[in-house]
């Protein structure tokens, strides 16, 4: 756990088990301790990389927009890139920023609540320290898992996989937990889970597959990776993760592709699949992930989607039928990557939108991008690399790659350190 301190632990550990909490349902009758707007006031509900991003960049598109971001935690912890701290690569000071700073940097104002309620009708926002009255509203609430989706549906049962073999994909408190597993861990299964449709990010489990099981050839342990996917080859850089499994871990890492999970049994350590039972002695299981409750509970979810989405405009991203709400990140229903890098570029867009349409204008589509390093060595550092763009096709009604998309599989240190600049930069982009 190099570069985090035990106070610094403790600090984030409290944060992060504030903002799992299920929401308070606590009604206020005054409005809010804020300034009052120096313009039009947008609300952005949710501080992950696509909240704050849009936050900086409504400020860049019209210094008159009033933006307040409405965030439980007062640490941002970047679960991109956290693959490299769990791998020992990266310390985790490098992951962690104030919502103070990036409210500073973009010049609007970091309103640390609890979202309770939301009245369209009123274009109000309840929260545990007051209500907000908006303009607009983004909800960027990011994601819950979905443990009923691999026939997990006994609490007790979905509260052990949480606490003990947690996926690690939404908060800093799980990846702690995974951390200190892997520290104990002396000998062997340990299992991934890759889930299914689309999650955070594409090339996460196989890149973790890779970190976990350098780290256990560094350490010389008896143990093995057993990855699931239900894939017939990885989401991402196929190529390039198989060849790195062969070569690097073809002793360590055992990959199930086309592989359903059906069961998962917490208390004997076994996962059911469609083929055999496997027994288990750590893991992280990573089920299906689906919108943030939030977005269900508000009446916002598409009743189609299998994750629990938005229905939205996919071009403005607004709620069908409400040109004043907006819903992004990971709640967003259209199959582009869940990554940092889209939610980022989605960020800018969505600024512009709301920018445009505050000037009676529109703004054009443009296309998100997807930039994933994904590291798979260790000693060197080396690295493949995934680059997508979007496009739509007006007479199939679909989605699919654009043709400038391409995949990069053969692992490279360049790649590696490009891995680690990305991650610098960004970071500077929004947080000074």
């Amino acid at each position: 756990m190099a570069g985090l301190s035990r106070r610094h632990f403790n600090t984030l550990v409290g944060a992060s088990a504030l903002s799992t909490l299920p929401l308070p349902a606590i009604a206020t009758n005054h409005k809010a301790e804020l300034p009052n707007p120096i313009g039009p006031r947008v609300v952005i509900v949710g501080g992950g990389w696509s909240g704050l991003s849009i936050a900086k960049y409504l400020g860049e598109a019209d210094r008159n927009i009033d933006v307040v971001l409405i965030e439980r935690r007062k640490f941002f912890h970047s679960l991109p890139l956290s693959n490299l701290w769990i791998g020992g690569l990266l310390p985790q000071s490098k992951l962690t920023y104030r919502f103070e700073d990036a409210a500073k940097l973009g010049g609007y104002t970091y309103f640390n609540a609890s979202m309770t309620d939301l009245d369209r009708n009123k274009r109000r926002v309840e929260t545990d320290q007051g209500w907000i009255d908006y303009d607009y509203l983004v909800l960027a609430p990011g994601v819950d898992y979905d443990y009923g989706s691999f026939g997990v549906k006994d609490p007790a049962a979905i509260s052990a996989l949480k606490n003990k073999y947690p996926a690690g994909f939404v908060s800093v408190e799980e990846q702690l937990s995974l951390i200190k597993q892997l520290d104990r861990f002396e000998k062997g299964i340990f299992v991934l889970t890759a889930p299914p449709g689309i999650y955070r990010c594409a090339a996460s489990p196989y890149e973790r597959a890779c970190l976990i099981a350098a780290t256990f050839k560094k350490r010389k342990l008896k143990a093995k990776v057993v990855l699931i996917d239900s894939r017939e080859e990885p989401a991402v850089n196929g190529e390039g993760f198989l060849a790195a499994f062969e070569d690097l871990y073809g002793d360590v890492i055992e990959y199930r592709n086309s592989t359903g999970i059906e069961g998962v049994d917490p208390k004997s350590k076994t996962i059911k699949t469609d083929f055999d039972d496997i027994k288990f002695d750590g893991g992280a299981i990573y089920p299906r992930t689906r919108a943030s409750t939030l977005i269900e509970r508000f009446g916002l979810n598409d009743p189609e989607s299998p994750q629990k989405e938005a229905k939205i405009d996919p071009f403005n991203y607004n709620v069908i039928g409400d040109e004043r709400v907006y819903v992004t990140g990971d709640c967003r229903p259209m199959p582009f990557s869940k990554s940092a890098s889209v939610a980022n570029s989605e960020g800018k867009h969505v600024a512009k939108v709301i920018a445009a349409r505050l000037q009676g204008r529109e703004a054009k589509w443009v296309t998100p991008e997807s930039v994933c390093y994904s590291m798979v060595n260790t000693r060197p550092q080396e690295a493949i690399l995934s680059r997508s763009f979007y496009r739509f096709d007006s007479k199939t009604k679909q989605w699919a790659f654009d043709p400038k998309s391409k995949p990069y599989n053969i692992r490279s240190e360049t790649f590696g350190r490009e891995a680690h600049t990305w991650g610098d930069a960004h970071f500077r982009e929004l947080f000074g």
